[in-house]
């Protein structure tokens, strides 16, 4: 048996395959971001949201987790926290970027994003990352991601820089989110970046307003200049994504990359299908 795990901050999507490398289980639990969180919250997550799957995978011969924040000696304590919690034989831990570069490039070259809650980018040589702009987070970073966008358009909101119908739509549809408890949540809150990112829905129900879709194609804007555009040969090869973000304002992306010369290639939700058939193979 094979445990694969695709972690974000907002969500893990988990797969478990059998001997014969066709998918037994998927399912979902909450997010975990190794920069940030401690590993025993994801011990925690995975016994009380993911109880079907810790009992099936139980001494399973390996896990490929793939993860937010999976860089450096992180790796080795998640992997630890995992090999013990499932019994595993093995426990291997990447970045979400090298999840992404997987399932988007296979085995050609391009550049590989992630546009979720976070952001992240990277140069693949069809076999390995040769170049990443570090994303830095959703305080230094993560431009172009549901919390960079999310954070964009409170600012717009509290410092009236959007239209007042604007205003008037966000008021009414988020009543409780005033500026104290937005301060709250973005400052003491326990998950900070997903707040932010949980205003995208108000963006994308409402992309029709001008300034909404303005706030959104700027955005991508900030996150080709700032990632993308000092990659080699940024200009001729393509730039796929990954990521609800991506999927869900794919008309914006594509105009903003067009505005920088870029040429998109593919655009899909999640990588999971993708990473089933490469360790499945």
């Amino acid at each position: 048996m094979t445990v694969i795990a695709d972690a974000g901050s907002t969500k893990i999507e988990w797969a478990l395959l059998g001997k014969d490398s066709l998918c037994r289980l998927r399912l979902c639990t909450r997010g975990f971001n190794a920069a940030q969180c401690h590993t025993d919250r994801l011990v925690e997550i995975i016994r009380e949201d993911a109880p079907a799957l810790l009992g099936d995978a139980t001494g399973c011969s390996a896990i490929y987790f793939y993860g937010a924040g999976c860089i450096g000696e992180r790796c080795d304590e998640v992997g630890s926290v995992l090999k013990a919690t499932f019994a595993a034989e093995t426990a291997h831990v990447d970045s979400d970027m090298l999840a992404a570069a997987r399932a988007l490039c296979g085995s050609e070259p391009g550049i590989a994003c992630i546009l979720g809650t976070g952001s992240n980018s990277c140069l693949y040589d069809g076999r390995r990352i040769t170049a990443n702009t570090p994303p830095m987070g959703f305080i230094l970073g993560d431009e172009g991601s549901g919390a960079s966008l999310g954070k964009a358009l409170l600012t717009g909101i509290f410092k009236r820089r959007l239209p007042q119908s604007v205003i008037s739509l966000f008021t009414d549809r988020y009543p409780e989110a005033d500026k104290a408890e937005v301060i709250r949540n973005v400052y003491r809150g326990e998950r900070p970046a997903a707040y932010l990112a949980s205003f995208a829905p108000f963006l994308k129900e409402y992309i029709g307003i001008p300034e909404i879709s303005r706030l959104v194609t700027d955005e991508f804007t900030r996150f080709f200049s700032m990632n993308i555009l000092d990659y080699d040969n940024a200009r001729a090869l393509p730039v796929h994504f990954i990521g609800s973000i991506a999927h869900h304002f794919a008309p914006q992306l594509r105009r903003a990359a067009a505005d920088c010369g870029l040429t998109i290639g593919r655009i899909t939700q999640a990588p999971m299908d993708a990473l089933i058939r490469f360790h499945g193979q």
